[in-house]
């Protein structure tokens, strides 16, 4: 086992050092030593010359399977940094640095190396900053069983309920809550731990959601578009005001996108956008656009985008309100907003986020 794990942080080391080197100049170097030989008893030394011969040593911590919380890995490393007595700066280098461990190492002065390309190098004697993006999800071996694609109609409802719910929760409490097996949500939590979104005791409880961090996992692999049936595009030829309010009452269809956003916002705040697209979930798209008047358009000149659901609860158990309607979930709608192709969206989204993070730390992180 030990030897296995040896073996397993040399291929770390050297995919991600292969990670660094293929995107720096070619007048640059990145070399490498056994840290263990030294004082500081690194894991290894990785030494970085610029073109006009300025180096900087950095003394690298490889973790292959961090188990613990960010907040932990982030102490730990700024106090490896301060034991080192010759100053050199430390270099946090793993498979995949998660978001929330990047913003903590950041606000740390911690650098940090993946292999998928993220890097950040910081040092003062001499001065260093490069800083280079990665992939926006881990990378996952094929023979893992863990779920890496958040696209099924299990992993979206356990994901919205984690979104909508407060930790901590267990994985069959989560299952029962999200209509899902144990098994499938059991599948789901490697993926989400690898992206920092949820943190587990060792019992497997989720003891901390960061709420942001898991909408933006999600969305990495989810899309309005492409997450769901076929989706048609039309022209309401008589304005989406006569055309929503001919929606209400209706049980067979549930807003989502822009209009339901509307719906979610307190009443005295003025959406950040104008109303310019509804977004529908229906059973029959093309009877519920032959039945409004729709006429078919072509993307770029639609206002109506009308899909059935891969998730069938977004029509069963969608939620009416005085106005009418029925809207989805607001984390549906959040996920929605941000993958609609339609580019101020985004903008709604934020606007939902930002208000709730004031009565839900969870959505800042």
């Amino acid at each position: 086992m030990l030897r296995n794990a040896a073996v397993r942080e040399t291929e770390l080391r050297t995919a991600a050092v292969e990670a660094l080197r293929s995107r720096l100049p070619r007048s640059w170097h990145v070399d490498t030593a056994d840290g263990r030989q030294t004082d500081r008893r690194s894991d290894f030394d990785i030494t970085l010359t610029s073109a006009d011969g300025t180096a900087v040593t950095f003394a690298a911590e490889v973790k292959t399977s961090p188990n613990a919380t960010v907040k932990d890995i982030a102490r730990q490393l700024r106090t490896t940094a301060a034991a080192y007595a010759d100053g050199a700066p430390v270099l946090y280098v793993a498979e995949y640095v998660s978001p929330p461990l990047r913003r903590a190492l950041d606000e740390g002065g911690i650098s940090y190396l993946d292999t998928t390309g993220w890097v950040s190098l910081t040092a003062s004697d001499p001065p260093v900053l490069i800083r280079l993006e990665g992939a926006a999800k881990p990378p996952r071996p094929r023979e893992t069983k863990a779920t890496t694609r958040l696209t099924g109609p299990a992993a979206a409802r356990a994901i919205r309920h984690l979104l909508e719910g407060h930790a901590p929760v267990g994985i069959r409490e989560l299952a029962k809550l999200s209509s899902s097996s144990a098994a499938a949500v059991s599948k789901l939590m490697p993926t989400l731990v690898d992206a920092g979104a949820i943190e587990r005791a060792e019992d497997g409880t989720i003891t901390h959601v960061r709420k942001r961090t898991l909408l933006d996992r999600w969305v990495t692999d989810y899309s309005f578009t492409n997450g769901n049936g076929v989706v048609l595009d039309y022209i309401a030829p008589r304005g989406l005001t006569r055309t929503l309010d001919r929606i209400r009452e209706r049980d067979d269809i549930t807003v989502t996108g822009s209009a339901a956003a509307r719906e979610y916002l307190p009443a005295d705040v003025t959406s950040v956008v104008p109303l310019t697209l509804l977004t529908l979930y229906a059973d029959d798209v093309v009877g519920t656009a032959s039945g409004f008047g729709l006429l078919r358009a072509d993307r770029a000149n639609s206002n109506v985008m009308i899909t059935t659901p891969r998730d069938r609860t977004l029509l069963t158990g969608a939620h009416s309100i005085d106005s009418g309607l029925r809207i989805a979930p607001i984390s549906q709608v959040l996920a929605d907003l941000l993958t609609l192709p339609r580019g101020r969206l985004a903008q709604e989204a934020e606007q939902l986020i930002e208000m709730l993070a004031r009565s839900d730390n969870a959505w800042k992180e």
